[in-house]
């Protein structure tokens, strides 16, 4: 910092060669961050899976698992049993499940919930959950492990989940009679999906209906000892209160280590899919995720997680890459959204560690992998056996994991890349950004340059007849070479020899053009108040757009008869428009033009921003992070300053900056992100028709959104809001205001 603010380092020799390289700079460190992340999927860049728990002890459990015929028996029953009562309903069937587990000896209760639909205009959503415990005999329900499955009526546009319950339930009648259990084990059924698992969990810790929400917590800043915006929000009905009611459980059992979750619709299997993507972009101890693809290995189960097949061994190195690669892709477009795919996602909140086991065929709607169909079947036998072999090791945990990894990317089910190794990826764009920022500021300090363009040999002429002049000759024709440093100080003292008459009195004080224009831009005090307040009022137009969709959601329904969907999408559509017109002008608001300097300024401080969000975000979601800076990296390197130049190429440039930024406005990311994926599901519709698709996708897609986020404390939509929608607005001020040379 002493270096920066140094007067005199406008000519050390490495700022000179920073304003000449730091465009190219910035490419290669983008580029660079491409080249990264392609060859981490390459085997000699990343690393072989292993255990770093001990206490594990996996494949040293002998498999005693019996209970096949009762996981059949209880499938076949419970089919009947939703094909005579619940054929034409979506209601779970509380009391066979709740008379099954009674059978088994399980202390049984029953969870009820309620869910006030966000934006829903009064929409009441009831549930009921079902969950047994089977108490450890050896331990006094200090500890648990849970193993759940959601609900799926006959009806359901999902995979039922019939099989994963009745293997469930034979796997309690199995474990019942063991006197090995050193911790609990709760089987649990949840109603309404992730719904269910949610309200579950937080009426198992204790978190009550009045706990504050993300909004609620965010905007407590606004409460003064006079007046409380909160209140006069609420009393109009636009407030952001919880939305879910966990309710009360009547039975607790210790604290919970792991969580295994079950999505298996059918007895019969090609192989398992496991999930371990969880809310916001978290992910399970590694350990536990190779401790479920080990002994899948040994139950005799192919597995597979996103590309990576089990199955398939290749020896053409590039093929493998090409894998490795896809996987990784896979894994950062599903942890982007920061939705859960699975129940399990929810628990890692409270820091239990929980995968998905799915079942699926080889013609499952996910895709078909390669050389599935010649996959022999798998059976309830095996499924229960890795499940036994599963919760038997989680049964030797000693304590919670913590000794593997937390932050990691898979590139194959046995191929696993550290935090150490990815992170480059997303701090080469960060250093890009920081370099653009590190050479406007430079160039806005004392041009080192000024006498650049002459010739040495007329520098070093000039320098010795200064030397052998008269003194008062030397302040005339040597303060050209001190005007380098500081020119009005050297003004201001040869002026002050003049007025002591050191200065002969026919001879003026004459200033060159080019030196007169500098001393009158250096003169030009900078407005930091005016960049300040512009700064606080962009992010409160953020902070604004992330509260407003209560409020499009009221004013549709109230004058319009339109759906939260449809207002809150044209609402927000109509502020990017407003303020994609008014914003620039803020700039210009205090008297006078924005000069350089101070545009200069206001890059700088956006350049650093962004560089600070990108890695902030991917310090707890690498994948949303390097989305941010992948997207957003080639922005900051195109919206430079504008300087007034009439000329043809100077009017056609500015038109390519403003309609790249234009391009990269958060909306029409989303947007143009729906278009390609409608054009990949539908390629056989035409233009019009898949733009009418995006955009009814783009629609649910931001609702999703928002009702994520008020429920499960997803914060895609608050993020994109609050800082990425700000930081654009600022780069679209400078694209749209002009600065004179």
């Amino acid at each position: 910092m002493g270096l920066l603010s140094d007067p005199e380092y406008g000519s050390v020799k490495w700022v000179r060669v920073l304003k000449k390289i730091h465009k190219p700079l910035c490419i290669i460190c983008y580029i660079g961050a491409i080249v990264w992340f392609a060859m981490l999927g390459h085997k000699e860049f990343n690393n072989e899976t292993y255990f770093s728990e001990n206490a594990l002890l996996p494949g040293l459990v002998t498999n005693e698992f019996n209970g096949e015929y009762a996981a059949k028996q209880f499938y076949n029953e419970f089919i009947l049993e939703l094909q005579d009562k619940y054929e034409d309903s979506d209601d779970m069937p509380i009391p066979w499940l709740v008379g099954k587990m009674s059978q088994l000896h399980l202390e049984v209760y029953t969870h009820n919930f309620t869910l006030k639909y966000p934006m829903g205009h009064g929409q009441v959503y009831k549930g009921t959950n079902v969950y047994g415990i089977l108490r450890a005999a050896r331990t006094p329900s200090l500890e648990a492990v849970v193993v759940s499955a959601p609900f799926r009526s006959l009806g359901s546009h999902q995979k039922g989940t019939t099989a994963g319950i009745a293997l469930m339930l034979a796997f309690a009648q199995f474990a019942r009679p063991q006197k090995y259990w050193a911790k609990d084990i709760i089987f649990l059924v949840t109603e309404h999906e992730q719904l269910g698992m949610q309200a579950w969990l937080e009426a198992y810790h204790g978190l009550q209906s009045n706990t504050d929400t993300f909004y609620d917590s965010l905007g407590s800043f606004w409460k003064g000892p006079a007046l409380d915006f909160g209140k006069v929000i609420e009393k109009i009905g636009l407030g952001n209160q919880k939305c879910l009611n966990p309710g009360t459980l009547r039975g607790r059992s210790g604290s919970i280590q792991a969580a295994i979750n079950l999505e298996i619709h059918d007895p019969k299997i090609k192989y398992i899919e496991v999930k371990i993507e969880g809310l916001n972009g978290q992910l399970p101890n590694l350990d536990l995720v190779n401790l479920v693809h080990k002994l899948c290995v040994k139950s005799g189960i192919h597995h597979s997680y996103k590309n990576s097949f089990s199955w398939i061994r290749t020896r053409n190195k590039m093929e493998e890459w090409v894998n490795n690669l896809w996987t990784m892709l896979g894994m950062v477009s599903t942890q982007i959204a920061g939705v859960p795919n699975g129940n399990h996602g929810l628990f890692h909140r409270f820091g239990i560690e929980a995968v998905t086991l799915e079942g699926r065929d080889a013609t499952d709607p996910a895709g078909s992998p390669p050389r599935a169909r010649s996959l022999s079947s798998v059976n309830f036998y095996r499924l229960g056996a890795a499940l036994e072999s599963i919760l038997r090791s989680l049964n030797n945990l000693l304590e919670r994991f913590h000794q593997s990894y937390f932050f990691y990317m898979l590139a194959a089910t046995n191929r696993f890349i550290s935090i150490g190794q990815y992170m480059p990826c997303l701090c080469l764009p960060c250093v890009a950004m920081l370099i653009r920022a590190l050479s406007l500021w430079v160039s806005i300090q004392q041009d080192p340059e000024i006498d650049d363009d002459k010739p040495k040999s007329v520098k070093h002429k000039r320098k010795a007849k200064t030397s052998e002049s008269d003194p008062r000759e030397q302040g005339d024709h040597g303060s050209e070479e001190v005007k380098q440093l500081n020119e009005d100080s050297t003004l201001r003292h040869r002026k002050k020899k003049h007025s002591e008459g050191d200065v002969s009195g026919d001879e003026k004080l004459e200033v060159p053009p080019k030196y007169k224009a500098k001393v009158k831009t250096n003169e030009a005090p900078l407005s930091i108040v005016n960049i300040g307040v512009n700064y606080f009022i962009v992010h409160l137009i953020g902070y604004g757009v992330m509260n407003s969709p209560t409020f499009f959601s009221y004013i549709g329904a109230m004058y319009y008869e339109l759906p939260s969907e449809i207002a809150i999408f044209y609402g927000l559509i109509a502020m990017s428009v407003s303020f994609a017109f008014f914003v620039p002008f803020l700039l210009r608001v205090r008297v006078g033009r924005i000069s350089r300097e101070e545009l200069s300024l206001v890059n700088i401080l956006v350049l650093i921003e962004l560089s600070t969000v990108c890695l902030t975000i991917g310090m707890q979601n690498f994948s949303l992070g390097l989305a941010v800076a992948a997207l957003y990296t080639p922005v900051a390197l195109v919206a430079g300053i504008i300087v007034e130049e009439n000329t043809w190429k100077s009017s056609v440039s500015t038109f390519l900056r403003r309609a790249f930024c234009l391009l990269f406005h958060p909306l029409l990311v989303v947007f143009v992100g729906m278009f390609v994926y409608a054009g990949v599901l539908f390629p056989e519709e035409e233009l019009l028709q898949r733009a009418g698709r995006a955009m009814d996708a783009h629609a649910q897609a931001i609702m999703f959104a928002i009702v994520d986020s008020m429920i499960y404390g997803n914060w895609l939509f608050n993020v994109a809001t609050s800082t990425l929608l700000p930081i654009w607005l600022i780069f679209w001020q400078i694209v749209c205001n002009r600065v004179k040379a």
